[in-house]
């Protein structure tokens, strides 16, 4: 491996692929040492991540090893490649193929890509002065489906009467930003709490609801409350007159 080829697992993904997503493109390789199609396009991938100025990391991830990721990220068939831009998968394809298409969608994917990472630090350094408009400026970070964002301004919130609305939405935040994996748990519970954080991000709230919903209902006595309090973060986004909430509220 190199500094461009990386191997990534459960416990890594966040680090390497979702947060360095935000300073250059990540490629995510799923495959398996079974899979003769994964074996002829490997060095395909690996021969141009190694490029000089590249652009773009390449993340090896076995998907037998880490199941739980493939099934968050909807693996069917391998070789799966993901390409991800700002934490969210950007472009993709399934099988193995050459590499003047390989190329074509590296092209792709880098002509696209603007990081977000100096945007993110800006706005942590212009933030408003008001408490008051602070939140709301990270209430409409969440309703857009930005977590991380969001997460930049509901940190080291200050001591005022907004206080606790801003950590309930900081719970959500986070959720959102670390793709579900703040709450852990056994690889089926992260998949349900991947595809939560996944579908807030595309602003698809009721998915997300039903997923946390289904997790609820299947994890242990133990982190059943930090499964509720996202719940219930996404309650105080929505406001208490909205349809999903007055569904889910009674539900959990």
């Amino acid at each position: 491996m190199s500094k461009k080829v990386i191997e990534v697992n459960q416990s890594s993904f966040q680090q390497d692929v979702i947060q360095r997503s935000f300073r250059e493109p990540v490629l995510v390789d799923f495959w398996a040492p079974w899979c003769g199609p994964c074996r002829m396009l490997g060095p395909v991938l690996e021969r141009v991540a190694n490029e000089t100025d590249s652009g773009f990391v390449l993340a090896k991830l076995n998907s037998d090893q880490n199941q739980g990721l493939s099934q968050q990220y909807g693996i069917r068939g391998i070789p799966a490649v993901k390409a991800f831009a700002n934490g969210r998968v950007v472009d993709e394809f399934v099988g193995a193929q050459p590499e003047p298409m390989v190329r074509q969608f590296v092209g792709r994917v880098k002509s696209g890509f603007k990081p977000a990472a100096a945007a993110s630090t800006a706005k942590r350094t212009t933030a408003p002065a008001d408490p008051a408009d602070r939140l709301k400026q990270a209430r409409q970070l969440l309703s857009q489906g930005s977590g991380c964002k969001a997460q930049s301004l509901l940190d080291n919130f200050p001591s005022t009467p907004q206080a606790a609305e801003a950590a309930q939405l900081l719970l959500l935040a986070k959720f959102m930003c670390s793709s579900g994996q703040e709450l852990g748990g056994s690889a089926e519970m992260q998949a349900l709490y991947g595809q939560a954080a996944s579908a807030m991000r595309r602003r698809e709230t009721s998915a997300a609801l039903y997923n946390l919903l289904v997790a609820l209902n299947q994890e242990t006595d133990e982190r059943r409350a930090e499964t509720r309090r996202v719940m219930q973060a996404i309650f105080v986004l929505l406001g208490e007159d909205d349809m999903l909430v007055q569904q889910y509220r009674g539900l959990i």
